[in-house]
């Protein structure tokens, strides 16, 4: 296990704890378990994916308490839209041809994902399921000509290290009122997903 997905564990472990007590404090009202719900609300995907919407439909008519979760994370500020990014350099010629000195470097997620609920009991649902992962990754250099960038630094993408893969995730939701559901969970990024939903009882 490596030392990102043991912290990303370790997290997911304290947001339970925190969530435990404030669940049990709106056990009264519709519940995961017996109602049917629709919810919209913000996700991220700690550390990399700060900007996400999440999407749930849930109903006791699908398998006694079953439904969809559905979501679409990214990374804001990409260094591909700063005005130090070279789409004419790549780290080939960065490295090789002009020798310059690597300083740097940053990845840029995006994930829509689909997963499959169910409602364990009327607090708590679990969900697991996959989607589609692109990842670009840039590499910043220093030129100490200062003839390439801002005061001699610039961005270039990492080609090799960029890609498309098949993402993972799972989790697990907390009612915490009548119209509040929490989710915390892990994708295979690895990441710690965690993120809030307004719901509405349908």
């Amino acid at each position: 296990m490596t030392k990102t997905l043991r912290e990303s564990v370790t997290l997911v472990l304290a947001l339970i704890t925190l969530v435990l007590p404030v669940t049990a404090l709106w056990a009264q009202g519709p519940d995961l378990k017996n109602s049917s719900y629709f919810g919209i609300g913000y996700v991220a995907s700690v550390p990399d994916m700060f900007v996400g919407v999440t999407v749930l439909g849930l109903t006791p008519g699908l398998l006694g308490g079953a439904g969809l979760l559905a979501d679409v994370k990214l990374t804001h500020n990409s260094p591909g839209r700063s005005d130090y990014y070279r789409d004419d350099i790549s780290v080939e010629q960065a490295e090789l041809e002009f020798g310059d000195l690597f300083f740097s470097e940053r990845s840029v997620w995006f994930s829509i994902d689909l997963a499959v609920v169910y409602a364990i009991t009327r607090s708590f649902a679990a969900y697991a399921g996959g989607g589609y992962l692109k990842k670009e990754h840039y590499r910043e250099y220093f030129d100490d000509s200062e003839t390439r960038g801002d005061f001699g630094f610039y961005w270039v993408l990492d080609e090799e290290a960029s890609g498309s893969r098949v993402n993972v995730l799972g989790g697990l939701l907390f009612r915490a009122g009548r119209y509040v559901v929490f989710q915390v969970g892990a994708e295979s990024r690895p990441g710690v997903m965690a993120g809030i939903m307004l719901t509405l009882p349908l």
